[in-house]
């Protein structure tokens, strides 16, 4: 039977509301939106709608050599633009990358102690301690197993990789206005909610709500995988699972294992879609339970790009023309002591996120203009602290994340150093929404202190042990003015003239730096194909 019926039969018995709520919670596909109107839709790989999907040829699909006697100017040091210099040399192309900061890696931000963070208005200075393992990843964070692109260059760059626990049962859902502003651990609410579904589900059947739609025999085996999904008791009914953990889990680590929870009725948890979206957020397909992240930090990978290509790099160039020739590109930029230079090269490459690039004088065309003029940010905020591991020691935590409706959104434990005296908890990771509007606003010491009394409201011990708080506001970061892109990409797939453009905001995987390499080697593609006349 097509689900749809299923659902239509389910909701005459039991309330058609409440029906696609609880499937809703549970991240069975219905007309509700698996993120619904919550700042986790603008999170990398969360729903949205979709881009145009772009080919992605690999490396080696193109012929060697076609580049022989032809120069390329790539505008961007990050991994979409390093990957296109990176393959584009393989290919004989004689390649510049123009980067406007010191260092390569864009949006690929990891911070430790000494770090300096330099938004538009404001200046801060990473206070943790010197150790290999107190670091921040305040851009990407974590990499999906199907990152081909990505885990290759890992492969053959010598980049270590170890698990990202990207969805850890043990960590707590919080809201200030359910359940007393207790934190609840997110086993519990898992397993209540499959038990109050399973529950719902076997008595719409046990009504003769679907005698139409099922048989006697798949009625008889929906009942048993029913009783399996929700641990209900012979009598189809659900009262407490050792699934949703014991008494004093979160802080003794369930030493009462002869007692069971109170169940918490389905309707506790999903009268607000908080709860649920929160359980089916690891379920997309782009945000895995278990991830992969670079040991000892982020930037490992875009050192390593940077290691390959570091001798076409030309740091400290901040462009301030792109110009149209008859033949090729002119790139107008101001070299590291400011003063002017010029370069000229048959292609270009452009990576410059676009609220950069739309203040940059230019010869594009009106169509390339206005998308880059209208092309929106997401205005993510992250801010991390350095403290003693109470979060493991005194609540069993290791890894993963607590989620908030706070504005905070977010609480990540590191996913390294285990069992170490401290570690870098973020207390804030804010995605976008009128939440990343406030943060973006404040002055760094302000979000801090911000951050500090809205986690204290989920672990108090933010109010004392957590120091050295340090934030980055990424649409005040310079040269990049924004988290990631979320507008759907169109004119700007397409090359104008000589110039082509490129970048994670132009690909279907937006924020993600897989998406970075695939953009670039969309461009490359559109490059090959010109010089092979095709």
């Amino acid at each position: 039977m097509a689900r749809r019926e299923f659902l239509a039969a389910i909701g005459k018995a039991v309330g058609g509301s409440a029906m696609l709520r609880a499937m809703a919670a549970m991240g069975i596909g219905t007309s509700i939106s698996a993120c619904g109107s919550s700042s986790a839709a603008s999170a990398p790989g969360a729903a949205s709608p979709p881009a145009p999907r772009l080919t992605s040829p690999r490396p080696g699909d193109w012929p060697a050599s076609i580049g022989a006697g032809k120069s390329v100017v790539i505008l961007g040091a990050g991994i979409a633009g390093m990957a296109a210099a990176y393959e584009m040399t393989r290919l004989g192309y004689a390649c510049t990358l123009l980067e406007a900061r010191a260092s390569a890696g864009g949006r690929v931000l990891t911070l430790r102690a000494g770090d300096v963070v330099n938004e538009i208005d404001s200046s801060q200075t990473c206070q943790f301690d010197f150790d290999a393992e107190l670091y921040f990843n305040a851009g990407p964070s974590r990499i999906a197993q199907h990152h081909e692109f990505l885990l290759g260059y890992c492969r053959d760059f010598g980049v270590k990789l170890e698990t990202f626990t990207n969805d850890n049962r043990g960590a707590w859902l919080h809201s200030p206005g359910a359940f007393g502003g207790q934190p609840q651990v997110a086993r519990q609410v898992l397993a209540d909610t499959r038990g109050g579904i399973a529950e719902l589900l076997s008595t719409a059947i046990n009504q003769n709500a679907l005698d139409q739609a099922l048989t006697d025999t798949d009625k008889a085996n929906v009942l048993a995988m029913l009783q399996q999904y929700g641990d209900l008791d012979i009598n189809n009914r659900y009262d407490g699972t050792p699934r949703a953990g014991f008494p004093g889990q979160e802080n003794t680590g369930s030493r009462q294992r002869g007692e069971l929870l109170p169940a918490r009725q389905l309707q506790e948890l999903v009268t607000d879609f908080f709860w649920e979206l929160r359980l089916s957020f690891s379920q997309g397909f782009d945000q895995q339970p278990v991830m992969l992240q670079p040991v000892g930090g982020m930037d490992r990978i875009a050192r390593a790009f940077e290691s390959q290509v570091a001798a076409d790099i030309v740091f400290e160039a901040a462009v301030t023309e792109i110009r149209k020739t008859a033949s090729g590109a002119r790139i107008v930029y101001d070299d590291r002591s400011g003063m002017p230079a010029t370069i000229e090269a048959d292609y270009c490459i452009v990576t410059i996120p676009a609220p950069v690039l739309a203040g940059i004088t230019n010869d594009f065309s009106t169509a390339h203009q206005a998308e880059i003029d209208g092309f929106q940010y997401s205005s993510a905020v992250r801010v991390a602290f350095q403290a003693p591991r109470f979060w493991e020691h005194e609540h069993n935590i290791y890894g993963g994340i607590t989620w908030t409706d706070q504005d905070i959104t977010q609480i990540w434990y590191p996913n390294h150093g285990f069992q170490n005296a401290s570690g870098i908890i973020v207390g804030a990771y804010i995605f976008d929404g009128p939440a990343g509007g406030r943060f973006t606003d404040m002055a760094p010491q302000a979000r801090i202190d911000t951050v500090r009394t809205q986690a204290s409201g989920v672990h108090p011990q933010f109010r004392d042990q957590a120091s050295h708080g340090i934030s980055v506001a990424w649409n005040k970061i310079p040269f990049q003015r924004g988290g990631w892109g979320t507008s759907i990409p169109s004119v700007l797939l397409t090359a104008d003239d000589n110039i082509f453009f490129a970048g994670e905001h132009l690909s279907i995987l937006q924020g993600w730096q897989e998406g970075a390499i695939r953009s670039a080697y969309f461009a490359i593609d559109q490059i090959v194909n010109r010089d092979l006349g095709t």
